[in-house]
């Protein structure tokens, strides 16, 4: 089955080498030079990530460079590069000293990002339609989905490269040596859900080899923060709310929450769930995908090398579950508070990156390039489903501002309290909800 999808979906294309300046809007801006700062300096819209480098062209890239620049009238830079971290850092010594050290950086929301006022909203530009020209597995149905702070936006996707997603990897092999169901009939009857998770975990945890130790698992994940999101969004359960007057409160006693946190919790208690460092890899049954993204083409392969078959499907619905997936990446385009013309940025931006219509000239062969670099590890064509159009409600929970403060050191420490420990939920989430609180309200100055 695996060499027939490969004949029939791999399909290897190139992009074109720049835009088509005539055929694309043309702005002129005066020959102003734009200056970009970039951590991920070897993703390019011309060729898989690490062939090109933006700060180093060959011939190549170089020639869309200067497409873009000739499109727009302007020279374009590549400056400071580095990590994220490192340029919020230059970027708030060099205001101190009042200096403009780049026009665009790729960061995303996180608290020290927004307490610091060094970006500026882009609400005025990032309307609904902003993402209609985006290929479609990159639209976001609403802007603001993991670009915002409450209602304003303040970053938009910038590189069209991954879109992180976490699905469930199972092994089919051991399942059907196992005497258990197919977890595609399972979704295909709509039973996917907490209570089958649970079900089948059960059933494929075991001692192996007869000496009183489990070493064979029903779950495994690699992150706690990962898998503590997964089963969040899963059962639709929301750590925050919004007051009539705006103001944002964590809301981590809401019974959707609990609910996922006890859920978990029991999974851990029963031993059904290895802990991370209990369970290398290759030893889970099935595992939550986390710490990899929808191209996870590495973790694929890993699990394939096994020796057994395996697929990918979506987590199961909690009780609550409102069919929500955590599909896409946090946007992580941002333009410093000073730039004048933030729109003009933007624009440049998704011309060199080729973002969007017309700057991605064929929608069609956009699509097949990149599911061509994601599908060479799959076994079925129920995981090409899975991974390429999933019949799901897209999106980005918790916000960033939400995961910096609850999944800090002390955050991650209460959670593992609660689900590897099996401490009280309820007790531990109400005494740690008005620390968690005053850090928002500092954050946001609210």
């Amino acid at each position: 089955m695996k060499r027939v999808i490969l004949t029939v979906l791999l399909v290897v294309m190139l992009f074109a080498v720049g835009v088509k300046a005539a055929d694309a809007p043309v702005m002129d801006l005066g020959g102003r030079t734009i200056r970009i700062q970039m951590q991920w300096a070897d993703i390019t819209p011309i060729g898989p990530r690490g062939q090109y480098n933006w700060y180093e062209p060959d011939e190549r890239l170089q020639a869309h460079i200067e497409s873009v620049e000739k499109m727009f009238n302007c020279k374009i830079e590549f400056v400071y590069q580095g990590h994220s971290r490192d340029a919020l850092e230059q970027l708030r010594l060099s205001v101190l000293a009042g200096d403009q050290p780049f026009d665009f950086f790729a960061h995303s929301i996180t608290p020290q990002l927004i307490a610091d006022g060094l970006i500026q909203p882009l609400n005025d530009i990032i309307g609904p339609d902003f993402y209609d020209g985006y290929p479609w597995i990159f639209r976001r149905p609403d802007p603001r989905m993991g670009a915002s702070v409450g209602d304003t936006i303040y970053t938009f996707e910038y590189n069209n490269h991954s879109g992180e997603a976490r699905y469930v990897l199972w092994n089919k092999s051991l399942l059907e040596r196992e005497g258990v169901e197919s977890l595609y009939e399972f979704y295909d009857r709509g039973e996917w859900n907490w209570d089958t998770f649970e079900e089948v975990a059960h059933a494929l945890t075991r001692d192996v080899d007869g000496d009183g130790i489990i070493d064979r698992w029903g779950i495994r994940s690699v992150n706690l923060m990962h898998e503590i999101i997964v089963m969040l969004v899963s059962n639709s359960a929301r750590v925050s709310k919004t007051t009539a007057d705006g103001r944002i409160e964590f809301d981590l006693l809401n019974p959707h929450v609990v609910e996922t946190l006890d859920f978990m919790q029991r999974l851990y208690a029963d031993g059904v769930w290895a802990a991370r460092g209990v369970a290398e890899l290759g030893e889970a049954a099935m595992s939550i995908q986390v710490g990899t993204d929808i191209s996870g083409k590495g973790y694929q392969d890993h699990f394939n090398t096994i020796g057994d078959e395996w697929g990918l499907i979506l987590p199961p619905q909690g009780p609550n579950g409102q069919n929500e997936f955590n599909m896409f990446v946090d946007a992580r385009g941002a333009i410093p508070v000073y730039v004048e013309d933030p729109a003009a940025v933007i624009e440049v931006v998704s011309a060199l990156w080729q973002l969007k219509e017309p700057y991605i000239e064929d929608m069609e062969t956009w699509e097949e390039t990149y599911w061509e670099r994601h599908v060479s590890g799959l076994f079925d064509m129920e995981s090409y489903y899975f991974l390429t159009q999933p019949d799901v409600k897209p999106v980005f929970y918790p916000s960033q501002i939400e995961r910096g403060i609850l999944f800090s050191s002390s955050g991650i420490e209460m959670f593992r309290r609660i689900i590897v420990d099996g401490e009280s939920v309820t007790a531990l989430l109400s005494a740690e909800q008005p620390v968690f609180q005053a850090q928002l309200d500092e954050i946001l100055k609210q």
